[in-house]
């Protein structure tokens, strides 16, 4: 089977084109009414192709059912996998994502009907949604090997005319224009089986119809004023003639002449008041964008003045999106990807991987990092990959590279704003200020500066030591010898430092204050029951 020729003869195309065939021409109640009979008796095409004139050519139909079959494929679609403890499982789970990925990257939809139409599972997805409003959507699969004994496919959507479902199951229509089907093979057919909303949208698009043909025929009859002309001047006279023409040329519709003496009773046909057509018109528009998305559209409510459209839609249509997305979902893992598995690894294979659809769950984001966080600090286990498909974060790949959160700078404690910034911001490791007290503080503070202090006084004699460590071995110990000899002088230098014993008194005002502290806690006056001065 050719990869570019789809398992039935292109001439049914031909010949439903040359057809020529309008289904809403001279359409009425009594024509739908067996319409809908026969579609429920399984004979689908009559009722078909009036759904498929009434969504192209319908207003509202025309804006609605797009979005609502555009609403699932724009989050896109991830490959997911079963969690198991098993190595064996998992390698093949592993291995079976990598097939059903490169069987949906390479896949290829269009459209019997307009070939011209060409995607990927994008297309596939908003096809498969026109089960939802016909109830039925079909897909001829034509299988494409590729190397390493994988699959892909060219699917090609199918009119739902060429089938018929008399027995309780679909069946494909070979002849044009044929009245019995052959059965379909589920490894050649893609059968999507949704809720059907455009059934109840053909009697509403009946009711919108009747009404407003009768309101265009109003607004053609009595929308614009009528012209009369009266004259003195006999019937057929010159000054007769002209006023006829002048009324003639001057009037589109209802226009006569008359002379004085003639009288001409009216009957007026006008209604009064408000017409009765605008408000059916508009229950049947709320109607039709109801079934689609859930509820009307804003624009239709804030043309009524309710305004509540806006609101109610984007709670409903949120609702069903997510609903239209986990049916395909299921739809694409019980038929397509069997299939697939079926043919790499074997009839039978357990599935361990398996085609999602990301739908728009309008979760509370804030409110479940909260809840996972506590989670986490309460010593229970959260599932990476229950974390990623909550958050649509799929697990990198093991050769992958990873980013890693640059570690954040400590928040200075303002109660120590003039100390320095090493003890104003201690490291991560260390407890911050508040939480040992300002003593310790001060403590802390005074060791620094005496560790300075001593580094500084140090310095000749450490360069001394650096210098010795590099002398050969044959000179080592005379130079270390008379190291020894001058380390009186070199310690009276040391303490000689200014700086050194400014560091050692302020230890001691530290060590001071610190005393101090604790001595006013421990004589801190106790009041006893009776007030007095413990």
């Amino acid at each position: 089977m050719s990869a570019d020729t789809p398992g039935f003869s292109l001439a049914l195309i031909a010949a439903d084109r040359r057809s020529r065939f309008d289904p809403l021409r001279n359409f009425d109640p009594a024509r739908l009414t067996r319409y809908l009979d026969s579609f429920r008796a399984g004979r689908l095409r009559d009722l078909a192709l009036v759904m498929d004139a009434i969504e192209e050519r319908d207003d509202v139909l025309a804006s609605v059912a797009p979005k609502a079959k555009s609403a699932v494929a724009r989050h896109g679609w991830e490959i997911l996998t079963v969690d198991t403890e098993d190595e064996a499982a998992a390698r093949q789970a592993q291995e079976q994502k990598a097939v059903l990925e490169q069987f949906y990257n390479n896949l290829r939809v269009t459209s019997a009907l307009d070939q011209d139409e060409l995607g990927g599972v994008s297309l596939l997805l908003r096809q498969m949604m026109d089960a939802k409003g016909k109830r039925y959507a079909v897909h001829n699969i034509v299988w494409q090997p590729l190397a390493g004994g994988r699959y892909t496919a060219t699917l090609w959507f199918t009119p739902l005319w060429f089938c018929e479902n008399s027995t309780g199951r679909m069946r494909f229509i070979q002849d044009a224009f044929g009245y019995d089907g052959i059965p379909m093979d589920p490894g050649e057919w893609l059968v999507t089986r949704g809720q059907g909303v455009m059934i109840a949208c053909a009697v509403a698009w009946m009711f919108k119809h009747l009404p407003l043909r009768d309101w265009l025929i109003y607004s053609q009859r009595h929308g614009m004023p009528g012209i009369e002309g009266v004259t003195d001047a006999a019937e057929g006279s010159p000054e007769w003639e002209t006023l006829v023409r002048a009324v003639r040329s001057a009037a589109s519709d209802f226009k006569w002449v008359r002379n004085r003496n003639s009288e001409i009773k009216t009957i007026d046909f006008s209604a009064q008041g408000a017409l009765p057509y605008p408000p059916l018109v508009e229950r049947m528009d709320r109607a039709l964008a109801a079934l689609w998305r859930g509820a009307d559209l804003s624009t239709i409510s804030a043309g009524s003045g309710q305004g509540q459209g806006a609101s109610l839609q984007g709670k409903e249509a949120d609702l069903i999106e997510q609903d239209d997305a986990a049916w395909l979902s299921e739809i694409l893992q019980l038929k397509l990807d069997r299939l697939v598995l079926d043919n790499v690894f074997g009839e039978g294979t357990p599935a361990l991987a398996y085609f999602q659809i990301r739908s728009a769950n309008q979760q509370n984001i804030d409110l479940d990092l909260k809840i996972d966080d506590f989670a986490l600090r309460a010593g229970h286990p959260v599932s990476q990959k229950q974390f990623a498909e909550r958050y649509q974060r799929p697990l990198p790949d093991p050769e992958d590279a990873l980013l890693h959160a640059a570690p954040a700078a400590p928040a200075a404690d303002p109660a120590f704003a003039g100390l320095p910034s090493a003890l104003a911001a201690p490291a991560a490791n260390e407890r911050p200020l508040g939480s040992i007290g300002r003593e310790a503080a001060f403590r802390a503070h005074a060791v620094e500066q005496l560790s300075r202090a001593q580094a500084a006084a140090l310095s000749p004699l450490i360069t001394r030591l650096r210098a010795i460590a590099a002398q050969p071995d044959e000179d080592f110990n005379r130079e270390l010898a008379r190291l020894k000899a001058d380390l009186p002088d070199l310690y009276r230098t040391v303490l000689s430092d200014p700086a050194l014993a400014a560091a050692f008194e302020e230890i001691l005002g530290a060590a001071l204050v610190s005393g101090a502290a604790e001595a006013a806690q421990a004589h801190q006056p106790i009041k006893t029951h009776k007030g007095e001065r413990a």
